[in-house]
């Protein structure tokens, strides 16, 4: 399996040729970003929690981002003239998602590769928006999607491998484009922490090299499942966690996080009840829904803010709004862990 990074970018792919050969992606595109940063609920009488909203992203989820990164920088490397565009990718969910409703929107085949964990609403979704779907045993986690993917381009030249693990535009996308809004919206004051799911390790890493630029002493922390955290010895596992997010398995490091950040950050664990828990926890509170991803960086986010003084600010990342099942079900472990609290 390769495990190199490659593409390297000084700002998002332009999108020029994409908007020329598909107009349809204009609208996608003024729809995109520009999401809300917001305070959230925090520790009394301690750092301030901004959270930011990707679910108003317009498929729903922080890698509409990176999926359309990938998909213009796909587009302008590709000669039409040749034949077909054909894009493959290795995902956990959304991913899958917006790449599969993009290629729909445009014509150009996607085939995606993802966990047969995944849920059967998934499955169909991406069905019904003419993606090839790729099942891998949930057991294998993402080394296995990834290995996949990755064979499946070596067997079949005829597929882009948009390699969202190790393509550089993922990165570049989070430095540029997401860093960037935040900065913005910080409106000339800095934050003092950044917290951030694993996953592919492009939003932590990327919106990290955004956000240092104007605190140096940024304190970054990663969230990662406990079932399989990030670096983990352990063989990759097919046990329920928040998704998105999971350590690869063997000691294998998302290589965004090792190669790029000056430093590994230190890595907080949230096992799958505490995320779905405070997934029922943030709504009850809010009122708003955010997933389980979403939910597990809020409780580490608290954590690093009840290190801090009032004043400084924590800043977060809501990837989606989550499912009402796990909802349901996270509602149901909060009061019984509350009642065995009481």
């Amino acid at each position: 399996m390769n495990f190199e990074l490659f593409n390297q970018h000084d700002g998002a792919p332009a999108t020029d040729k994409a908007f020329a050969l598909f107009p349809q992606l204009m609208k996608f595109h003024t729809e995109l970003g520009n999401t809300p940063l917001q305070p959230v609920p925090s520790p009394t009488g301690k750092a301030t929690i901004l959270a930011k909203f990707e679910s108003n992203n317009p498929f729903g989820s922080v890698k509409d981002r990176t999926a359309f990164g990938l998909f213009c920088d796909a587009i302008n490397q590709h000669d039409f003239s040749n034949g077909e565009l054909k894009l493959l990718d290795s995902s956990g969910g959304n991913m899958a998602k917006a790449l599969a409703k993009l290629g729909n929107m445009c014509g150009i085949a996607v085939q995606v590769v993802i966990p047969d964990s995944s849920p059967e609403a998934l499955i169909d979704m991406l069905k019904s928006d003419n993606a090839v779907v790729t099942l891998v045993d949930r057991n294998h986690f993402l080394l296995g999607v990834i290995a996949r993917s990755q064979q499946i381009a070596l067997n079949d030249r005829s597929w882009t491998l948009l390699s969202q693990h190790l393509n550089l535009v993922n990165t570049a996308v989070h430095q540029y484009q997401t860093g960037e809004e935040i900065r913005h919206q910080l409106n000339g004051t800095c934050a003092d922490g950044w917290v951030s799911a694993v996953g592919t390790g492009g939003t932590l890493s990327g919106v990290s090299a955004a956000l240092s630029q104007d605190n140096p002493q940024l304190v970054v922390w990663g969230t990662t499942p406990q079932e399989l955290p990030y670096g983990t010895l352990s063989a990759p596992n097919g046990e329920a966690k928040f998704a998105g997010a999971g350590g690869l398995g063997y000691g294998f490091r998302q290589p965004f996080i090792g190669q790029l950040m000056p430093q590994e950050p230190p890595f907080k664990t949230v096992s799958y009840r505490e995320a779905l828990s405070a997934m029922y926890e943030f709504f009850h509170l809010t009122g708003i829904k955010i997933g389980a991803s979403s939910a597990a960086n809020w409780k580490v986010a608290w954590k690093l803010a009840q290190s801090m003084n009032p004043g400084q600010q924590v800043v977060t990342l809501f990837a989606d709004a989550g499912s009402d099942m796990d909802r349901d079900k996270g509602r149901e472990w909060f009061y019984h862990d509350e009642t065995l609290n009481v």
